[in-house]
C-alpha cells in the first residue's frame, strides 16, 4: 500500500470528508468503495459511488487517504490517525484564534463545558503528569 508520509497540514476537509475519514479510521485495513458507501448511506446504489471516490480522490489530493489497487477491489485507508488529525485541528484553531496559545482556547473550551467531578478530576490527573 502507498502512504504518503507527511499529510498536508493546512487541509481543510469538509464534513462529508471527515465522515469518510471516520469511516476508514473505523476499518483500518482498508475499505473498498462500496463499502464506504453502505457505511455512509445504509444502502448500495451504483450512483452514490461517483461522490464517495470524489470525496477519496480529494482526501488523497490532501495526502490524508492512500490506495492499495492490488487487489481486484480498491481499498481505501486513511494514513493519519484520528488523534493525530484532531491535534492539527486544535492546533490550527489556537494558531488562528489564539494566537498560538493553548492556554485561552482550553479556558474556552472547559467554560462552555460542564465538566463533573470525574471529568474534573480527569484533566487534574492530566495536568499532574504533565507537571511530573
Amino acid at each position: 500500500m502507498s502512504k504518503k508520509q507527511n499529510p498536508s497540514k493546512g487541509s481543510d476537509v469538509t464534513d462529508a470528508e471527515r465522515t469518510v475519514l471516520e469511516i476508514l479510521w473505523k476499518h483500518p485495513e482498508g475499505s473498498s468503495v462500496r463499502e464506504i458507501v453502505v457505511a455512509m448511506y445504509g444502502r448500495h446504489e451504483h450512483s452514490l459511488h461517483g461522490g464517495v471516490k470524489s470525496f477519496l480522490d480529494r482526501l488523497m489530493e490532501k495526502g490524508l487517504v492512500a490506495v492499495d489497487k492490488t487487489g481486484f477491489a480498491h481499498l481505501f485507508s486513511a494514513t493519519i490517525s484520528r488523534q493525530e488529525y484532531v491535534g492539527r485541528q486544535l492546533k490550527h484553531l489556537a494558531d488562528h484564534h489564539f494566537g498560538g496559545s493553548l492556554t485561552p482556547m482550553l479556558l474556552s473550551l472547559v467554560e462552555q463545558v460542564n465538566l463533573d467531578k470525574k471529568k474534573r478530576a480527569e484533566i487534574e490527573k492530566i495536568i499532574k503528569q504533565i507537571k511530573d
